[in-house]
């Protein structure tokens, strides 16, 4: 059939994303986001982490769908001295441009919790050029 015009989307079937896709493409989307700690359990932050004394890594991500809309809720740790509110809002972004983008979906509340704070690592810190 090469050469013959495709058809519309609307008519050449459905996409079925799996949950555990969406939880992964909207992981993806918070680690990829300016200010998140890179995974890792945090008990070396700031703060001192709870999360890393209860042996679970950040960040978590929960999603809950209806439909092709989708809810989430991440939790995570910011490197210092990033300003909280400004990674929230970045992964606020980041988080419904992917869910968009990768997998349809319209992301309806995405809820940021700042947990933890920890220190640049040489991974995550910017380099410096001399």
């Amino acid at each position: 059939m090469a050469g013959a015009d495709p058809a519309p989307p609307a008519e050449r079937g459905a996409l079925d994303v799996a949950d555990r896709a969406v939880e992964r493409i909207t992981r993806a989307a918070v680690l990829g986001a300016p200010g998140v700690a890179p995974t890792s359990r945090t008990g070396g932050g700031v703060g001192g982490g709870l999360a890393g004394a209860l042996g679970r890594g950040l960040p978590r991500v929960d999603v809950a769908r209806a439909g092709s809309q989708v809810d989430v809720e991440v939790e995570l740790a910011s490197v210092w001295p990033r300003s909280a509110a400004q990674v929230a809002d970045a992964v606020r972004e980041r988080v419904r441009e992917e869910l968009l983008s990768l997998a349809g979906l319209t992301a309806g509340s995405v809820s940021v919790s700042v947990v933890d704070v920890v220190r640049p690592t040489a991974e995550s810190a910017p380099r410096r050029v001399r």
